[in-house]
């Protein structure tokens, strides 16, 4: 039971870190970023994106509804980034094709 609420505690932190950066990521900031920059972020999040699915996949899959919840709560979060990001490519014109 101690190792489910160290896991727990490790994901809110996560979470609470990611809610932080979000925010402190204002639409202004990424319009000033450079496009590789950007672009950089942008694989950066899909590949965020990949490893919470794959965690939530393995949630699912035990019954954990808190880590369930969790790695949902995250999964949008990363979500929110990227189309933030992907926004801000397509407003800088950084690239010709969709990532």
């Amino acid at each position: 039971m101690q190792n489910l609420s160290c896991k727990l505690v490790w994901v809110l932190i996560v979470a609470a870190v990611t809610v932080l950066l979000a925010n402190t990521l204002s639409a202004q900031d990424l319009l000033e970023s450079k496009c590789g920059e950007l672009m950089r972020m942008a694989e950066t999040y899909q590949q965020d994106l990949k490893a919470v699915d794959t965690v939530l996949g393995s949630a699912i899959d035990s019954g954990d509804m808190d880590r369930i919840k969790n790695y949902k709560l995250k999964k949008g979060m990363i979500k929110k980034q990227l189309e933030s990001v992907l926004k801000a490519v397509e407003l800088k014109g950084c690239s010709k094709t969709k990532l």
